[in-house]
């Protein structure tokens, strides 16, 4: 195995690494229902389901037309909503350099 697939190894494990420790920071700042609350807070009922899709779609695979979709809005509403989230601490971006900026839940709901 050459040095650049190691080290390409030892990035995917840090990684990995990162998104644990992330996500149990997260539960131990946020309960399930406070991250629910954050996710539909001012949402009319019959569209939170749609809101929780869309934060659990936040797992740095999906861009943002895709979760703008998923919630059922224009993906130019979609950008408040992230920057809600990402300000209450729920979500953070990653950025892949091929594809453009994505976002991580800290665990889903």
């Amino acid at each position: 195995m050459n040095s650049q697939s190691q080290e390409a190894i030892l990035l995917t494990k840090i990684i990995e690494q990162n998104n644990v420790i992330i996500a149990l920071i997260g539960k131990l700042a946020f309960t399930r229902d406070e991250v629910l609350k954050i996710v539909v807070s001012g949402k009319q009922k019959a569209k939170q389901q749609k809101y929780v899709e869309g934060y659990n779609a936040c797992d740095g695979d999906h861009s943002l037309s895709e979760i703008a979709g998923i919630i059922g809005v224009d993906p130019s509403t979609l950008s408040p909503i992230l920057q809600n989230w990402g300000e209450s601490g729920i979500i953070y971006p990653v950025t892949n350099p091929k594809v453009g900026k994505f976002y991580k839940k800290i665990f889903p709901i």
